[in-house]
């Protein structure tokens, strides 16, 4: 059953990740940068570094660098070194992410509400807490991943 379960969660996110770029496509972004916009928006009350953006999104520094470059390229965001340690890249979203955010508004709600469209509130409700559930599984096994990957593929806590 939990294979099938996996298998199944990883149809949905492919099939949604098609289905947002395909609303994404009129204003030439992709899912990717989307969600990064939102997790730089969203999730911090700061400017974040590329680092952080990385970790919240687990992924590579290096992977978050080459989307936001792309993003500044387009105006949606500028890419400033911090002046405190000049080592550290902070990204700034711009008027221009905060716009397409502003008149995407309606439009992804509704498309949102396409997605779970057929779940009634206390199916959603009970989606919402075993995705949760589910999220925090997620992000231990990933933590334990990246530790053994920088032990030298050993588990954490191993010896």
């Amino acid at each position: 059953m939990a294979r099938f379960t996996l298998i199944m969660v990883f149809l949905i996110e492919q099939r949604w990740r098609y289905y947002i770029e395909k609303e994404l496509e009129p204003d030439g972004i992709t899912a990717k940068q989307w969600l990064m916009l939102i997790v730089i928006g969203a999730g911090f009350r700061h400017a974040p570094s590329i680092q952080e953006v990385a970790d919240a999104m687990s992924t590579t520094h290096q992977n978050v660098k080459q989307v936001a470059a792309a993003m500044e390229r387009r105006g949606f965001m500028t890419l400033e070194r911090d002046p405190e340690n000049r080592r550290i890249i902070r990204l700034k979203v711009t008027q221009k992410c905060h716009d397409l955010f502003r008149n995407r508004d309606e439009h992804d709600k509704q498309a949102m509400l396409r997605m779970f469209e057929g779940l009634d509130d206390e199916e959603m409700k009970a989606l919402f807490n075993i995705v949760a559930k589910l999220e925090a599984r997620a992000s231990r096994l990933y933590q334990d991943a990246k530790a053994a990957r920088l032990n030298g593929g050993k588990e954490a806590g191993s010896e």
